[in-house]
């Protein structure tokens, strides 16, 4: 999730100039006792066995608050074996099914609003179904499973337009059709979207994802070449010079790998979740992805954060409204590139340099600052030596490991470095 606050320019600032000041504080020094409070008859002293027993309690009480204490979370990397289906280009049949999902009629009563609430409180979903090859059917099906087929539809847990259906006999749900909040006006409107299936997880298919991606970042870096955007590190370099690509890779991938499913179907299977997901969708991927704390898209970018990105870089081509923005992949990519340089722009002269010679180092800070506030990121820094030590939260702990993960498995799997 990029940038959790918006003031860490003004206290990046504020640290710079602190680290230049002696950091370790003289002891105090304590105040002398009354000569009536420091000597003490001897018939004011307890017994030794007294004494024994009081440190014994101690120690039991300090025992059994270490046994209170919860477990910390395991910080390890699932590796499991991923999903593999036989190789096929669903390309061509995909789009088919999203355009007849697009096409089918809305009805009356598919799609109902609460007008105290503005919620949803009945809404009918639109499914195109099929196997590997052959004829496409569309389905129109309620929120109970209910549809005008008698197919047996199942699934686990409405995920939103990310819900994975099973459908019995076979067949693949290649596209779907539910209500989401409109952009701008308000209110809901339909969308079209396909959901990660095991049946789509093949190798040319998670090509095709990888592709797509990198042809959003190329589009991004292009666009702020252009427009001559000018990095805030290094104002005499483009932004584009200053951040390395494969920081997009990472991040846009990194953000929609959940650590809680990692641990059950392993890392490898994350990611391809991901470029199955954007090889279905491309244009569309994730651009419903909206999180607890209002994270959005892609990029998983706060409204606040884009706020800030857009002020400090005026002359950047991005979009104005931050829905709109964030569901158009080139124009959230671009913002996080900016959002990353702007990491780097207040960093201590030295800090600076040392992530920017080792490239480890610049990956780590550049994923703990844009999932955790950045003033935060460089005050553990400095206590730990380490970008994720002493008390940053398990979730950022866990989003470093995983950027570097698929760090790796960008280069083994696509020779991206």
């Amino acid at each position: 999730m990029a940038g959790r606050g918006t003031g860490f320019l003004l206290a990046l600032g504020a640290l710079t100039f602190a680290f230049t000041l002696n950091s370790v504080a003289e002891p105090a020094v304590p105040a002398a006792k009354p000569l009536s409070q420091s000597v003490k008859s001897s018939a004011s002293k307890k017994p030794a066995v007294q004494k024994k027993q009081a440190v014994r309690k101690k120690a039991t009480r300090k025992t059994a608050a270490r046994k209170a204490k919860p477990a910390a979370k395991s910080l390890a990397i699932t590796v499991k074996p991923p999903n593999d289906a036989p190789d096929f280009d669903f390309t061509d049949r995909l789009k088919q099914a999203r355009e007849l999902a697009a096409k089918a009629p809305l009805l009356p009563g598919d799609m109902e609003v609460d007008k105290a609430s503005g919620n949803l409180s009945r809404f009918v979903w639109t499914l195109v179904v099929g196997k590997k090859t052959g004829p496409l059917t569309v389905v129109r099906m309620d929120q109970k499973g209910n549809n005008d087929k008698n197919l047996d539809i199942t699934w686990r847990i409405d995920n939103f337009l990310n819900t994975r259906f099973q459908v019995a006999g076979d067949y693949i749900v290649f596209a779907q059709r539910r209500p989401v909040r409109a952009p701008v006006k308000g209110g809901w409107e339909p969308a079209v979207y396909t959901a990660y299936a095991p049946e789509l997880d093949t190798a040319r298919m998670r090509a095709h994802g990888m592709d797509y991606l990198r042809l959003q970042e190329r589009r991004s870096y292009n666009h702020l070449h252009s427009h001559d955007v000018r990095s805030r590190v290094t104002p005499e370099q483009t932004v584009v010079e200053n951040i390395p690509r494969s920081m997009v890779l990472r991040l846009m991938i990194t953000e929609h790998i959940d650590p809680a499913r990692m641990k059950y179907v392993g890392i490898e299977q994350c990611i391809h979740e991901v470029l199955i997901t954007v090889a279905a969708n491309r244009e569309k991927s994730y651009a419903y992805a909206r999180s607890s704390a209002g994270a959005l898209g892609i990029s998983q970018f706060m409204e606040s954060s884009y706020e800030m990105v857009r002020k400090h870089y005026p002359s950047a081509p991005l979009e104005p409204h931050f829905d709109t923005g964030m569901r158009d992949l080139r124009n959230a990519v671009m913002a996080s590139v900016l959002h990353m340089d702007l990491q780097l722009a207040h960093l201590p002269a030295a800090y600076l340099k040392r992530f920017n010679d080792s490239s480890y180092h610049l990956a780590a800070y550049l994923a703990a600052g844009y999932n955790r506030n950045t003033v935060k990121v460089v005050r553990t820094y400095r206590r730990t030596k380490t970008f994720t030590g002493g008390d940053a939260p398990y979730e950022n702990k866990m989003y470093v490991r995983i950027q570097d993960w698929v760090g790796g498995y960008l280069k083994r799997k696509y020779e991206i470095s």
